[in-house]
């Protein structure tokens, strides 16, 4: 009996580690001005992911708006980000609709921060799953500050790792 719950225990404490360590992504992503990551799945007509960006890349700055134009920046960048196309176009022909999108980052809150990331986690539904063949990163027109994406993905071919640059902002798959 005492084999077997130290065994259990083993193999709870070996599915806890994975899980907290998951749960913690944004803590460990490298924070790199110009640059963003995209984690991104497309399966089955379901797209879904997380971008994270240094708000230096978007809004030149990390510190608390101070100034009328950081304010009047920072508004732009929270109400433009209510809807996915303001960061990704996805397909017309592929019909998608957004079912989930919520952006966060501790200046929207308020809080200081040395380093601070916006975080943008998405799903889409999309009914002709076939005409998904590649998404538009419109951030990069939007924000020149933005140089590069960092795109891992799972999708219909396989999983996939690519940059993207403000002159090639389309993900083709």
């Amino acid at each position: 009996m005492k084999r077997f719950l130290t065994a259990a225990s083993l193999g709870l404490f070996c599915m806890a580690v994975p899980l907290a360590f998951a749960q913690d992504k944004h803590t460990h992503a490298a924070h790199s001005h110009g640059a963003g990551t995209l984690e991104l799945s497309v399966q089955a007509g379901k797209v879904s992911g997380n971008f994270e960006i240094p708000m230096e890349s978007l809004l030149g700055h990390e510190h608390l708006p101070r100034t009328e134009a950081q304010k009047k920046a920072m508004a732009q960048l929270q109400s433009g980000l209510a809807a996915a196309d303001y960061f990704m176009t996805l397909p017309a022909a592929a019909q998608c609709k957004q079912i989930s999108l919520k952006a966060s980052s501790s200046m929207f809150e308020g809080k200081k921060s040395e380093h601070s990331d916006l975080d943008i986690d998405f799903a889409f539904d999309c009914a002709q799953p076939a005409a998904l063949t590649e998404i538009r990163i419109a951030l990069f027109a939007k924000h020149a500050r933005l140089k590069t994406l960092k795109v891992d993905m799972v999708g219909p071919k396989g999983q996939k790792s690519v940059t993207l640059t403000a002159k090639n902002p389309v993900l083709r798959f």
